[in-house]
């Protein structure tokens, strides 16, 4: 996508994962209150969805009063306080199913999602036959979502689900049908510096895949009129952004437009009844770490540094 010329480049620090558990929902509401984050995305099918859309509204009430206590360090970062970003993390990969007639063929044994490889082989074998089963489950999960009182303002993928390719020509449906113009694109850049600098290897390749595939994925948004950031950053760094990643992210920024980053932040494991094996959380013991810088005053001078400023994927709409 192009902008307007003048608008400065800004960046959305963007938290996936919204609803998963009491942890995660704790620290991404603390990561809006008391820290830099712009943009959250919620899984409709995760046991603590609910919890996650009633806090949404106070959270946004309470920006829109200016009793935000991260109000003052969000203007260093140049945020405007505009009302922040909710989205889909649409989801075949994790706990089960919110649709009743889901072909059992694309669930594990017990009922639930498999993992992203299982997905992406079924759908790639018989792509044709579960397409409405697969666009009426993705439809659910956005229509649970309004039901519950929260308007979507983007789609993204849990897992990168979207990238599939049979998932991804579903997008633009689901993209028209709610007026839903703004999509993550995972097409990203500097891996050998972000990835290979951190000495991981098989993530660095992992990285390359989902980049092959996201660029195929742009090709179908391009055609289709939706709507994306210029660079996107995370692709195979859940629980392994701490500051001097963030920096490297802030480097390789795009100079025009927006630049998302995505991030998995939560608060130590909390006890829940809700959390099931179905929902087992990988990242549960780096979250608070990803929490601690996104809420560290000093974190605010890294923007301006970078001649970035804080923004929303609702930007895109004006630029």
């Amino acid at each position: 996508m192009s902008t307007a010329a003048g608008v400065q480049p800004w960046v959305v620090l963007h938290a996936d994962d919204f609803g998963m558990n009491a942890a995660v929902n704790a620290g991404i509401v603390q990561g809006f209150r008391d820290g830099f984050l712009t943009s959250t995305s919620i899984l409709a099918n995760a046991p603590a969805v609910s919890d996650a859309c009633a806090a949404w509204p106070l959270l946004i009430a309470e920006l829109r009063e200016g009793a935000i206590p991260s109000a003052t360090i969000r203007r260093q970062g140049g945020d405007t306080l505009r009302p922040f970003d909710l989205g889909v993390h649409l989801n075949l990969t994790q706990g089960r199913p919110l649709t009743s007639n889901y072909p059992t063929e694309l669930l594990g044994e017990q009922g639930q999602f498999p993992g992203i490889g299982p997905v992406f082989r079924k759908l790639r074998t018989e792509r044709s036959r579960f397409r409405q089963a697969v666009l009426s489950e993705l439809q659910a999960q956005v229509e649970r979502v309004r039901a519950l009182g929260v308007e979507p303002t983007h789609l993204n993928g849990h897992q990168y689900v979207e990238l599939v390719p049979e998932v991804a020509s579903l997008i633009p449906d689901l993209a028209a049908k709610y007026s839903i113009p703004i999509v993550r694109l995972a097409k990203e850049g500097s891996l050998a510096r972000t990835v290979l600098w951190q000495g991981r290897v098989v993530s660095f390749a992992v990285a390359l895949v989902k980049r092959y595939f996201a660029g195929r994925f742009q090709k179908l948004i391009e055609r289709e009129g939706l709507i994306a950031p210029s660079q996107f950053f995370g692709t195979s760094h859940a629980g392994h952004v701490d500051k001097a990643t963030l920096i490297k992210f802030l480097t390789f920024a795009s100079p025009a437009g927006c630049t998302e980053i995505g991030l998995h932040p939560g608060v130590s494991a909390i006890e829940s009844p809700l959390v099931t094996d179905d929902w087992y959380d990988p990242l549960a013991t780096a979250r608070p770490a990803e929490l601690d810088w996104l809420c560290d005053v000093s974190t605010s001078g890294l923007f301006s540094d970078h001649g970035l400023r804080l923004g929303r994927l609702t930007d895109l709409l004006s630029a």
